[in-house]
């Protein structure tokens, strides 16, 4: 069994480290602390990791009960532990909100707070530089939680001192968008911003984002790819719900997404209580996708498990370095819902970023940009024109087999380069 705590930190506002934010919110693990020498070893030191690492190793829950239900817990896959290389870590900057989704736990947590509900920039510069000092990578941070992120009144002082301390983190947010962009935002690089916002007519929006404005959200998305930093990957989340999944309703969320530019729409099938019934694990592949940005795919609670990952047999594949691109393939796995998610990078023969990457799987054509950022391929290519080289396709395969071939087209400006990669896959 596995889970992302032995690869992921979670920061609450108040200073603790959490398990997760899934069942584990109320699980302290540590505290992060702004005094000269504290340092994040003393909590992986500490008898609570060695707890978590010790019942992997032995196949146990560390918190039976709690574990075998929660969205990060992987029974099936064998642990693997990076916490002393590399971290990646979620981070919340806040419990404001002026929302009140249904689910959502904040208020019940606004009571149990010892502390401001507001995250001090000092206590995340200490984890930071604490992660730097002892020599473990940070992948990335992405601010999220039980608040609206960008109602930290200093949210501009996170993103510009994990910047200052470590530059090549990638930095992430997730908001309602029910906010000034200029405000809030404008002027502030962050690599990836990922708007929730579910619906195209504000009856149906409001059923979950209570007390949200759809055309507030829709104008944070317009004004962040018009004065917005132009490296920013943006991206709608659309979770379908009963009531907002009409088929027309989705088309015309991908018109949206094509007349502001926005680099993708991602549809989230999820088990919630109110979630859609026309859309489920079993019919996402029926999703009416009319967009070249739009993706679909289920919930991170419905991925855990029933994951089989194949293997790229490199002697019967065509994969690397061509004669107008490369491209290589890191991961080809199979999820819950029987979703096809392939990922890997793409630059052309020249170092410049491609147009569009094309993938065939069996029945199935999907076509993708590189947006994702890849520094390990900059640190290995001296000619690559940037980070933002990586790929992904999610592809539901609905009742199909997983294919033991894909086939992949690499589109630039006056070229095209084909590959192929053949896929051999666990017995099932």
């Amino acid at each position: 069994m596995d889970c992302r705590i032995l690869r992921q930190l979670t920061l609450k506002a108040d200073g603790h480290l959490s398990c997760d934010d899934s069942n584990g919110y109320y699980i302290h693990v540590g505290d992060v602390a702004a005094k000269p020498g504290w340092s994040i070893k003393q909590v992986f030191g500490g008898a609570i990791y060695e707890h978590i690492r010790r019942s992997f190793q032995d196949g146990r829950a560390p918190w039976p009960g709690k574990c075998e239900t929660c969205d990060c817990f992987s029974p099936h896959d064998g642990p693997v532990d990076t916490l002393e290389s590399r971290v990646r870590i979620m981070v919340e900057p806040t419990l404001g909100c002026r929302l009140a989704c249904p689910s959502c736990k904040r208020k019940q947590e606004l009571g149990r707070r010892r502390n401001d509900d507001h995250l001090s920039p000092e206590l995340l510069g200490s984890l930071i530089r604490s992660c730097v000092r002892s020599g473990i990578a940070i992948d990335e941070v992405h601010y999220l939680g039980w608040g609206e992120p960008l109602l930290h009144p200093g949210f501009r002082d996170l993103v510009e001192t994990v910047r200052t301390l470590s530059p090549t983190t990638i930095q992430e947010v997730t908001t309602t968008g029910n906010a000034d962009f200029q405000a809030s935002l404008g002027g502030t690089y962050i690599d990836r911003l990922v708007v929730s916002c579910d619906g195209v007519q504000q009856e149906e929006y409001q059923k979950y984002r209570i007390n949200g404005s759809l055309e507030a959200a829709l104008r944070f998305m317009r004004d962040a790819k018009t004065y917005g930093h132009p490296e920013t990957f943006v991206e709608w989340k659309y979770i379908l719900f009963d009531g907002n999944d009409n088929p027309d309703d989705l088309t015309r969320a991908q018109a949206l997404a094509d007349e502001i530019g926005l680099d993708s729409l991602l549809f989230i099938v999820t088990n919630s209580k109110t979630r859609s019934l026309r859309y489920t694990n079993e019919t996402i592949a029926e999703i009416p996708i009319r967009s070249r940005r739009a993706k679909v795919s289920p919930a991170a609670a419905m991925m855990i498990g029933s994951r089989r990952s194949g293997h790229v047999d490199p002697s019967r594949s065509m994969l690397g370095d061509r004669e107008n691109a490369s491209l290589y393939i890191d991961e080809c796995r199979v999820t819950r819902g029987n979703m096809l998610t392939v990922s890997g990078w793409s630059l052309g023969a020249d170092g410049a970023y491609v147009d569009a990457v094309e993938m065939i799987a069996g029945p199935h054509r999907q076509v993708t940009q590189t947006h994702d950022l890849r520094h390990d391929v900059v640190a290995a290519r001296s000619n690559a024109q940037g980070a933002r080289c990586g790929f992904l396709f999610r592809v539901p395969l609905g009742d199909a087999p997983a294919p033991d071939s894909l086939a992949l087209t690499v589109r630039l400006r006056n070229h095209t380069q084909d590959f192929s990669a053949a896929v051999s896959w666990p017995a099932s």
